[in-house]
């Protein structure tokens, strides 16, 4: 099974390309900058970052792309200035559907593949002080599951994962840092989730047991 994963750079990403490679699987990592041969390098919102992806996963022949890269915004929307949530909805948005239509095209012309989209808690539930990263994951749902209405009978899956907060550089600066979920925790149950036969899990929310979960 080859696995293709973006924002292997750090936090989950880099505990997803571990784990695989630990399974043994044929895990394709993709980095921002320049990192071991065989590498995709590049940033998701530049303009020929699509079809570098849908190059990638043709030569590679990627089974499971794992849609993993993604910034944080918060703070209170009179706070937040006009450049961050533009960088905010084309980082975590719209260069993830212009990937995911990339992606999406090569598993139905081969008629098989599983696409993975690493969403939040903020993706399902409002959150003050969030209201633009929430937004971002709010439509990056509603664009999965649309998706996933037109891929019936194309062989293409999908799966959403809902996570709650993870101990990465997007919340080292919370107080309860020391108590988040760990990266490779993370990573391991979502590999556990890859169907090895016809059923898939479409969605599913992974958060510590007895907390509500911060998102991010």
């Amino acid at each position: 099974m080859n696995i293709l994963i973006t924002g292997c750079g750090s936090g989950l990403g880099k505990s997803l390309n571990e784990e695989g490679k630990k399974r043994g699987c044929g895990v394709f990592s993709h980095y921002r900058s320049s990192k071991p041969n065989g590498s995709l390098i590049g940033d998701i919102t530049d303009s020929d970052f699509p079809s570098l992806l849908f190059q990638h996963c043709e030569s590679n022949q990627i089974d499971v792309f794992i849609n993993n890269a993604a910034i944080y915004c918060g703070g209170s929307i009179l706070e937040i200035t006009d450049a961050q949530i533009l960088d905010t909805i084309n980082t975590n948005l719209t260069s993830q559907i212009l990937m995911l239509k990339r992606v999406y095209e090569f598993f139905a012309r081969k008629g098989s593949g599983l696409i993975i989209n690493i969403n939040s808690l903020a993706g399902i539930n409002a959150s003050a002080n969030e209201s633009v990263y929430c937004a971002s994951k709010w439509a990056l749902r509603g664009f999965s599951k649309s998706l996933q209405l037109e891929a019936i009978n194309s062989g293409v899956e999908f799966m959403d994962i809902y996570s709650g907060a993870i101990q990465t550089r997007m919340t080292e600066n919370r107080k309860n840092y020391k108590s988040l979920m760990l990266p490779c925790e993370v990573a391991s149950q979502i590999y556990d989730l890859i169907p090895r036969g016809r059923h898939c899990v479409n969605e599913i929310i992974l958060r510590k047991r007895n907390e509500s979960g911060d998102s991010a």
